[in-house]
């Protein structure tokens, strides 16, 4: 007789993001993970918050339960500190999560960033089920990359994140090195897993091609190459350095169109597009700002365009840049954090250096290589083509979801150790 199989891993999520249509990267990889989890035969269940009303999410073998703040958090984070807030509301998870955890008792918890550490920990601490955090980013020293000063209240719970008590995946190496120079996390406890992701609705055209042809003509006319940007409109993304390229590439080639697919997330950032539309008013005509978009739009204008940007000053991972590969898109980005692990320099894409800046001051793409970059890929197009192919092979091998989930379950599986679940891949 066959031994009884054992029952499937019972994992609880906790993140401040879930889905893009929240924020970015965050809610992407949490909503990826947790799905690859669930179709892997794990039972899943994932508290996030919501600016809405709440809302339960239900899939085979997945339950996503959407929280706002409740009334007395959201009185008291009118008082206090965006950080202060935060922790309110970790309060409001740990309630949630209780009253979920009293229905089922998960294997282990799983939390996203310092936001949700506190709650994570407080319900691993009641339960005695072990607890895992992933990093997806870091603000010291790298918020000091471009100029902005990290602030001290969330510089005190990166430090709490990444004391040594709880076992840490991040998304880079990278990540990982900066977290153990900052914080000196010791390297047991830090493990590397890079983003991955369902590649398949990037893969294939969704569309008939007079369907993008319709949609290229919107933009740009059919002798008009187009070069894409998608992400945050903030200056760690390399935004200045984008339109002080364009400018150079213009001067060769006047027909290339530039289309900027994102939204500001802070009024600084706010400002800062409207100071640089003002200072290059004169690519107005050339520079498109199409504002925040869905994922899934995203993946038609891929469709549309003839070369991808991605000129963070400093960047963590980056789904931005798998998405356009798994497109067939080639690749322009920076030689800084997730995007050099990501491009395969003259394989997959081109590389550009990220320069020091003046003596503590923050750091600057190198605007002249990153404008050589794009004519390079823009005049040879069969080169472009081939890198554009090599980068969609790149990503269904090295950052496809299930090469993702199943890191994670060897985590997981070192965690709960032998307490008789069963974890697939």
């Amino acid at each position: 007789m066959a031994p009884p199989i054992s029952p499937p891993l019972k994992a609880l999520l906790l993140a401040m993001e879930y889905t893009p249509n929240v924020a970015g990267g965050v809610g992407t990889y949490v909503y990826e993970l947790a799905r690859g989890l669930a179709r892997g035969g794990c039972k899943v269940t994932v508290l996030a918050y919501t600016p809405g009303e709440p809302a339960v999410l239900r899939e085979p073998n997945l339950t996503v339960h959407m929280m706002p703040p409740s009334r007395g958090s959201l009185s008291q984070a009118g008082k206090l500190s965006l950080v202060g807030g935060i922790r309110v509301f970790n309060d409001d998870l740990i309630h949630r999560g209780r009253e979920l955890i009293h229905e089922e008792k998960p294997d282990l918890i799983h939390f996203h960033q310092w936001h949700t550490h506190r709650a994570a920990r407080a319900l691993a601490h009641e339960t005695g089920v072990p607890v895992l955090g992933t990093s997806h980013y870091i603000s010291e020293p790298a918020e000091r990359w471009w100029g902005q000063t990290p602030d001290p209240e969330i510089l005190e719970e990166e430090r709490s994140f990444y004391d040594g008590s709880t076992n840490v995946i991040s998304v880079s190496d990278s990540m990982s090195e900066l977290i153990r120079e900052t914080y000196g996390m010791p390297a047991s406890l830090l493990h590397t897993i890079h983003c991955g992701m369902d590649a398949g609705p990037f893969l294939q055209p969704s569309h008939a091609p007079e369907d993008y042809a319709r949609l290229r003509a919107t933009v740009a006319t059919p002798d008009d190459p187009v070069v894409l940007y998608t992400g945050r409109l903030h200056p760690m993304k390399g935004i200045s350095a984008i339109f002080a390229a364009a400018e150079r590439v213009l001067e060769r080639r006047p027909n290339v169109r530039f289309l900027l697919a994102g939204g500001t997330d802070s009024r600084e950032s706010t400002q800062m597009v409207q100071t640089l539309t003002q200072r290059y008013a004169h690519l107005r005509h050339r520079i498109k700002l199409l504002g925040k978009l869905p994922r899934q739009q995203l993946g038609l204008l891929h469709r549309i365009a003839d070369l991808a940007l991605v000129p963070s000053l400093y960047e963590p991972f980056g789904y931005t840049a798998i998405e356009a590969m798994a497109s067939g898109l080639p690749l322009v980005a920076t030689r800084s954090g997730g995007p050099s692990e990501i491009v395969d320099h003259e394989k997959t894409g081109l590389l550009v250096p990220v320069l020091p800046g003046a003596p503590g001051g923050p750091r600057e793409v190198d605007v002249e290589s990153l404008a050589a970059a794009q004519l390079n890929l823009l005049e040879d197009r069969e080169r472009a083509r081939r890198m554009g192919l090599a980068g969609q092979q790149r990503v269904v091998e090295l950052f496809s979801l299930p090469r993702m989930v199943a890191a994670n379950l060897a985590v997981y599986q070192k965690l709960v150790g032998g307490q008789g679940r069963e974890v697939r891949s």
